[in-house]
């Protein structure tokens, strides 16, 4: 069973309304010193939504289940805040979807709602392509990727010239159940069989390309009538993350200037090599069931390792966590482009991004608190920390620890809702890699002009890559 003190439940525009946007209430200008000494607000409330995610409880913190050790800590870090600012942070928690739309109701009809707010970047997208949030850049560090996530991580939220929200990438648990894909092994099955453990591989700096396809076969099994297979997978997770493994993303600067990924030669190259173990060098190590049921049969037993996100791992009393007594974790093995060590990983909405609405009563004061609340705790203060609390309260071994963290650091934006990730998908099939991309061509112009490239452009603008 799982082995944790505390797991905690993952289950976890328009620019023209700003004018029309200010408070008739006398704006708050506090002198502000380096280190936020000396800043009395003199009693300000500050609004803050929160939208709870699908896996949130109906009672929150920040995020956490009240009465629980980081919830506390959040508490005590907001009682802080209050008493050394002399401000009140006024939370409201509402369902995935109300506080967004709550806010862009306040914008369009001039009236003051929220000097902050926190919602799954999938909703955040839409909004900050329409113009309701302010740049961040001006205000805190955003380039501290330890505490508000890397530009890869919040691309979705990075728009044209600047950054509209960050994610409290210091604090633990909150982002464990937003990416995918890890592979998980079932290390009771590797000792059972003789198996050498795919961990030693990772290690060693031989998990590439080549040895998956030799470790697909050896733990393809035959015990009796029954097979238990190498591998299952939901093919569009690992269609996109045999993508990623060669060292590509969907957006791409190149010497042609941004270009998607799937078109370069490493990004062919990738899917060439996925079509060719899933369909020809290893198709018999793959359990036939290929849906996201797919979890349940690897809990069963019936395959050595399994492509799930991370949710299926730690998101819910059904996850691979709660119901096995010894699994490990494994990126996906490395094509040749690659940089050694840095293991991909992808995410379609990052369940908690936070950005100051433009109808905020003070830009400054809001980012203040916002800065100040998301330092990282006292008690995790590196990722160090962070690993080793994972190791002690979640995975089986160390290694498996500094394998999600690195996953997790390197996730890129998966561009699903914009539709660029079907070819992808579609790419796993009979048909030749070519002339999957050579028909979508088109379609893949388009959606990188209107919809990646802005993306993108803000990224180099604000981190120079």
């Amino acid at each position: 069973m799982i082995k944790m003190k505390s797991l905690l439940a993952l289950l976890l525009s328009f620019m023209f309304v700003l004018c029309a946007c200010q408070s008739s209430e006398p704006e708050i200008v506090p002198d502000y010193d380096t280190d936020k000494t000396g800043v009395n607000l003199d009693g300000y409330i500050l609004k803050w939504g929160w939208a709870k995610s699908g896996n949130d409880t109906d009672e929150n913190v920040f995020g956490y289940i009240p009465g629980t050790a980081l919830a506390d800590i959040a508490l005590d870090r907001m009682k802080e805040i209050q008493s050394s600012l002399n401000c009140v942070i006024d939370m409201e928690y509402k369902g995935f979807g109300t506080v967004g739309g709550a806010m862009q109701n306040s914008i369009l009809s001039g009236s003051l709602l929220y000097d902050l707010m926190t919602n799954e970047s999938y909703q955040t997208l839409g909004y900050v392509r329409a113009g309701y949030f302010t740049g961040l850049s001006a205000y805190i560090d955003v380039e501290n990727t330890d505490k508000w996530g890397t530009p890869s991580m919040l691309q979705s939220v990075i728009y044209k010239d600047d950054v509209y929200s960050v994610v409290p990438y210091a604090w633990p648990e909150l982002l464990y159940t937003t990416f995918g894909c890890p592979i998980v092994v079932n290390e009771e099955l590797i000792s059972q069989y003789g198996h050498e453990d795919p961990r030693e591989f990772v290690e060693n700096g031989s998990w590439n390309w080549d040895k998956f396809e030799e470790v697909l076969h050896a733990y393809t099994v035959q015990d009796g009538e029954r097979t238990i297979y190498g591998m299952g997978a939901h093919t569009p997770y690992y269609s996109m993350l045999m993508f990623l493994s060669n060292g590509v993303t969907l957006t791409e600067y190149t010497d042609k200037g941004i270009e998607c990924g799937l078109y370069t030669e490493a990004g062919m190259q990738a899917m060439e090599r996925a079509q060719s173990i899933r369909y020809q060098t290893c198709s018999e190590c793959f359990h036939p069931n290929e849906g996201t049921s797919v979890l349940s049969d690897f809990i069963n037993g019936d395959m050595v390792l399994v492509v799930t996100n991370a949710g299926g791992i730690l998101g819910s009393t059904d996850a691979v966590m709660y119901k096995m007594s010894n699994v490990g974790i494994l990126p996906f093995p490395q094509g040749p482009n690659a940089e050694p060590g840095v293991y991909p990983s992808y995410h379609e909405s990052l369940l908690y991004v936070t950005g100051i609405p433009v109808n905020a009563n003070d830009t400054e004061v809001a980012a203040t608190v916002l800065d100040m609340m998301f330092e990282p705790f006292d008690e995790y203060e590196t990722k160090e920390d962070i690993i080793e609390y994972l190791a002690d309260q979640v995975f089986f071994d160390v290694r498996d620890a500094r394998v999600f963290v690195n996953m997790l650091e390197n996730t890129e934006y998966g561009y699903q809702n914009d539709g660029a990730r079907a070819a992808i998908e579609g790419v796993m099939s009979k048909r030749s890699v070519t002339e999957v991309l050579e028909g979508l061509e088109d379609v893949y112009a388009e959606l990188l002009e209107k919809n990646m490239k802005p993306h993108y452009e803000g990224r180099l603008a604000v981190y120079g890559k």
